[in-house]
């Protein structure tokens, strides 16, 4: 399904940061110790959830990824709320699939970690007839 937003439906709080490097809408994004947001590096890291979000201000389509160095809006859902997440081609998604951080700003399948998972969101949607994405894709979850 094309998504013109990452906001889905529940509760978000949006805030405003300098990238610390080049992030696409849907990313799962941390804060780093210059204050700036960078991509979520650590593969089934513990984080808070902040979803790199659309320049609408500009009206930037959810395909464009900020720079370096650049204001960069987000999102943080609360806890039950629907976002649109950016899940890394290769993996299987079918409703009720866990997520995780994949280490590079993706969100890849709980069968597909490697070691103590950490259940991020719940996919609420399924893609394609198989499931297996082709390509990263924004997919509807629920944060957890």
């Amino acid at each position: 399904m094309a998504w013109r937003q990452i906001e889905n439906r529940g509760e978000f709080i949006r805030e405003e940061y300098l990238t610390g490097g080049a992030i696409t809408p849907g990313m799962l994004g941390k804060i780093n110790t210059a204050g700036a947001l960078v991509v979520h590096d650590i593969v089934e890291g513990r984080t808070p959830i902040i979803i790199a979000d659309v320049n609408a201000l500009i009206g930037d389509p959810v395909t464009t990824a900020y720079a370096n160095a650049v204001q960069a809006m987000v999102t943080i859902p609360g806890k039950g709320s629907v976002v649109n997440v950016l899940v890394a081609s290769g993996q299987t998604c079918v409703i009720g699939t866990n997520l995780v951080s994949g280490g590079d700003g993706t969100f890849i399948t709980a069968e597909n970690a490697t070691s103590g998972v950490l259940i991020e969101g719940v996919l609420l949607e399924a893609e394609e007839a198989t499931g297996l994405l082709a390509a990263n894709t924004l997919v509807a979850a629920r944060v957890l």
